[in-house]
């Protein structure tokens, strides 16, 4: 029987959509490739996520890289937790869920700071059983750690619990530990997943 549901927070709960991002602030192609390359899908990006690097240290190394795009780094740097905004119907099955007694947590990569912003932002983080999150264990999904980190921090059964996540990658490494997992794309598929563990919402 399910008792435990583990949400991911980046593009299930909230929306993390950087490109998208990047292009409504007016910046032409060129310049949100070079963004991408430079920050989101850097290095320091995952050390971040890890808590192995502060994110002063983070952006300097980001203007090494890239010096002729000092003013637009630090822009991003400073703003770009404004585009993790909520996704409401994937929230409302949260409380749902909770209601009808499951058990409710978050499992996620993200950076310190960020995180920090985010749970002033949204009541649901505080609403949960409890969380892990990437930066306080510096380790991140889908290394097998964090999921057993998960389990233990809250005397977890594995084969009692649902994993969501927005990335393949990440669900597989919670099932190779145990943990149910489902790839997240819309409310309504992820319904019709809990409906295979008579779980009706």
């Amino acid at each position: 029987m399910i008792k435990n549901i583990v949400f991911d927070i980046g593009n299930v709960l909230l929306d993390f959509k950087p490109r998208e991002y990047l292009k409504n602030k007016g910046f032409s192609d060129s310049l949100i490739n070079e963004l991408m390359t430079c920050i989101f899908m850097s290095r320091e990006w995952i050390q971040l996520d890890m808590g192995t690097i502060e994110a002063e240290e983070a952006v300097n190394n980001f203007i090494d890289y890239a010096p002729n795009l000092k003013n637009e780094i630090n822009e991003v740097m400073e703003d770009w937790t404004s585009m993790l905004q909520p996704k409401e119907d994937t929230i409302e099955l949260l409380y749902n869920l909770k209601r009808k007694g499951y058990r409710v947590y978050l499992l996620s990569n993200y950076h310190k700071k960020a995180f920090e912003i985010t749970r002033r932002k949204n009541r649901f983080i505080e609403d949960v059983d409890g969380y892990l999150i990437s930066w306080e264990h510096n380790c991140i999904k889908p290394q097998e750690e964090i999921y057993y980190k998960l389990l233990d921090k809250y005397s977890l059964k594995k084969e009692e619990t649902i994993f969501i996540d927005d990335m393949e990658e990440n669900v597989k490494g919670a099932e190779e530990v145990g943990i149910k997992g489902v790839i997240f794309t819309d409310i309504e598929n992820l319904k019709k997943f809990f409906v295979k563990y008579d779980i009706y919402i």
